[in-house]
């Protein structure tokens, strides 16, 4: 029984073997002269470390292309028939791979990436927007993004290889550190240790000062071509048409809507460069009387100070954009809600010996023929605005009952919204 038993296994077993045989030519008679490429790894492969396909016929390939670069296939480290081996060299990108075979070219289907240290070793410190600068350091072929500071987006270069970068600083970009985006496997984000100072322009001096509404001034400095525009008082938007510029000089004419004070230059990074020395004009406003009690001129006088208001309005008591008389005027922009955008108190002003309560405005575009309640002490006067100029306003004291001092001086919209400019407020 038991040789009977040992014979039908040694049977099963040379079946088996046979079996196997068969089935092996079965499948060399099968394999086809097709150049093949199944797959590449590992994945996160760094420059420098050897990156392996699989495949079949792959002893027929010649070449291999990667982004950049072509390894030829004495560079191979092995070559079998369903195998290379080779090290990825520092300058090979990402993307897909290319085998160039006595078939044609077979691309794969998925692109190939690596796992690159990019390292910044070197940055310029100062430059001037509109011009060139080199960063330096290693795989810095990987940046795919400069962010300047105030958000401005480079993705462009003059060119990139291994060890440096050369970029072109926009005109928008201001004073800041950069932040430089790489790809790869491992997308990196490096911002620099020191910020990159940014050209800005400079007054030399204008003329001629004073000067007419309509006429040319010439304003000499240095980096003049960085201006997009000239902001003159009285004007929210900056000029931005010259007569000429240069590097040296801009030729701009005076607005007639202008108003005497120091120009600002407005280059492209929005970075405001004022003059030191105020322009004056021809044919201006004289100056004002002087008055007997000041609650606000160029600041808040004799114990007056600004309150709260009520309201979506607002103020500012250092403007300089537009000013009546001396540096400063006070801005008021009104919500359109009845507010009170501007409320003055505190002084307890004596009105002994004086006949009104004094102030100047100017009304910007859009609110001419506007009326505006003016609450003293406790009693309200109604005023029309004048667009475009300054008027001064003349409050007789027994307009408001003649009181014996005053503490309060408000003013109040009467449903509008827009902005004035209100000075040189007080008794005389």
């Amino acid at each position: 029984m038991k040789l009977v038993h040992i014979q039908r296994l040694l049977t099963g077993i040379f079946l088996i073997v046979s079996l196997g045989i068969f089935e092996s030519c079965k499948k060399e008679e099968k394999k086809s002269d097709i150049i093949e490429l199944l797959s590449f790894g590992p994945s996160g492969i760094k420059h420098g470390e050897d990156i392996v396909f699989i495949g079949n016929n792959l002893d027929k390939v010649t070449a291999i292309e990667m982004a950049n670069i072509t390894i030829e296939q004495k560079d191979f480290k092995e070559q079998t028939f369903e195998k290379i081996v080779l090290t990825v060299p520092e300058l090979a990108g990402s993307g897909k791979v290319i085998l160039k075979t006595p078939q044609g070219d077979i691309t794969s289907k998925a692109p190939i990436n690596f796992e690159v240290p990019v390292v910044i070793s070197e940055v310029p410190l100062k430059a001037k927007p509109g011009e060139n600068i080199t960063l330096k350091g290693e795989y810095m072929n990987w940046i795919t993004e400069i962010r300047f500071e105030k958000d401005v987006v480079v993705t462009e270069f003059v060119s990139k290889s291994l060890s440096e970068l050369v970029v072109t600083v926009p005109l928008t970009a201001q004073t800041g550190k950069l932040i430089i985006s790489t790809s790869g496997t491992e997308p990196l984000e490096i911002e620099t240790e020191d910020a990159l100072e940014l050209t800005l322009p400079t007054f030399a001096k204008f003329a001629p000062n004073p000067v007419e509404r309509g006429d040319n001034i010439t304003i000499s400095g240095e980096n003049l071509d960085l201006v997009e525009g000239v902001l003159f008082k009285g004007l929210i938007a900056p000029v931005i048409n010259f007569v000429s510029k240069t590097s040296t000089e801009i030729v701009v004419t005076v607005p007639e809507e202008a108003n005497k004070g120091n120009i600002t230059l407005v280059p492209y990074s929005k970075v405001p460069v004022e003059s030191s020395a105020a322009l004056e004009l021809i044919g201006d406003l004289p100056p004002l009387a002087p008055l007997a009690i000041v609650f606000y001129d160029d600041e808040m006088a004799n114990g007056w100070q600004k309150w709260g208001g009520w309201g979506g309005g607002s103020s500012d008591i250092a403007n300089n954009d537009n000013v009546r008389d001396g540096e400063k005027s006070i801005k008021v922009t009104f919500g359109g809600d009845w507010g009170g955008a501007l409320q003055m108190g505190g002084g307890n002003s004596s009105t002994s010996g004086k006949t009104y309560v004094v102030f100047s405005i100017f009304g910007t575009t859009g609110t001419g023929d506007k009326e505006l309640n003016v609450l003293i002490a406790g009693k309200e006067k109604i005023v029309k605005i004048v667009e475009s100029e300054w008027t001064e306003f003349l409050v007789p004291l027994t307009d408001i009952a003649s009181p014996a001092s005053i503490n309060e001086f408000t003013l109040q919209d009467r449903g509008w919204s827009g902005i004035i400019y209100i000075d040189h407020i007080g008794l005389r």
